[in-house]
């Protein structure tokens, strides 16, 4: 008997995937001027790249950077799968002769793909509410993080932090363009552009949400998550990451759909390509925040 090569199976995943994405309708959409390009980025384990596996209407170069590149690529199932594939809770996926696995892994800087591909607006949803909790008292009696909470804390670094720091560069790069003016930079530097982003993130912890669906999780991972001390806000973190029962995506979705319509206003500008309100800094990350 093999060992397990993760906590669980991605096989209804697939099945799920196959059955609602015809992927030979990319080709169609590019070709019609619909859609100027497809990206899908997976962390490769052998080599510890970045790859960014992309379909586009033009020809456009591969690049390389430091850890991570970019490859013209026929988009199929595998990608995403591979792209999906959390480490130790999805196996790895291989594409050509390496495995690869979820592409937060290396992936540090996720808008530059979208640069790359020539996108100068984009819009960003967040999975992560930005409402930090509240520090407690310095004479508190603070309990050791469980192993669910410093597994939901990494999950979360590893998800987000990386994408709130390329938003601050992103944005400072556009104060400089702004400041510069007329003139512009000259160069290497002159193909740098302002590039404008609309940040959607939920108004609900969905620590508060996974708590409601927990009881939905199939009865042996419960029963893990109970060892790991996934039994209470700390742990609540670790468990969003796990449910994939159809009460919480039904509730995500919903939940996405009344954000959206809350701010129908900004994404019509947004969509429509009219001025954007311009914010300087990330930090002020909130729901409908836009970056110029």
């Amino acid at each position: 008997m093999r060992n397990p090569r993760s906590l669980l199976d991605s096989s209804p995943l697939r099945a799920l995937l196959h059955r609602s994405i015809s992927f030979p309708r990319i080709d169609r959409a590019l070709e019609r001027g619909h859609l100027e390009a497809l990206a899908i980025t997976a962390s490769a384990y052998s080599s510890a790249q970045s790859v960014t596996f992309y379909q586009a209407r033009e020809s456009i170069a591969p690049w390389y950077r430091v850890r991570r590149s970019g490859r013209p690529a026929l988009i199929h199932l595998d990608h995403l799968l591979a792209s999906s594939a959390v480490p130790f809770i999805f196996p790895p996926v291989k594409i050509g002769g390496e495995y690869f696995g979820d592409g937060s892994v290396r992936h540090g800087v996720p808008l530059s793909s979208a640069i790359h591909l020539g996108a100068d607006r984009m819009l960003v949803i967040g999975v992560r509410d930005e409402h930090p909790d509240p520090e407690p008292a310095t004479d508190a009696q603070a309990e050791p993080p469980s192993l669910a909470h410093l597994a939901g804390y990494m999950l979360d670094t590893l998800f987000m932090d990386g994408l709130y720091a390329d938003l601050e560069r992103l944005s400072r790069i556009n104060r400089i363009l702004q400041q510069v003016g007329e003139h512009g930079l000259t160069g290497t530097l002159s193909d740098l552009r302002q590039i404008h982003t609309l940040v959607i993130v939920p108004k609900q912890d969905l620590r508060e949400v996974a708590a409601r669906h927990a009881g939905e999780l199939p009865r042996p991972v419960r029963l893990l998550l109970r060892g790991l001390g996934a039994v209470n806000q700390g742990g609540m973190r670790l468990v969003s990451y796990l449910l994939f029962e159809s009460g919480f995506t039904t509730e995500l979705i919903d939940m996405g759909f009344r954000d959206g319509m809350e701010m129908e206003a900004q994404l019509r500008r947004f969509l429509n390509d009219e001025p954007m309100e311009a914010f300087d800094a990330p930090s002020r990350i909130k729901l409908g925040l836009s970056l110029g």
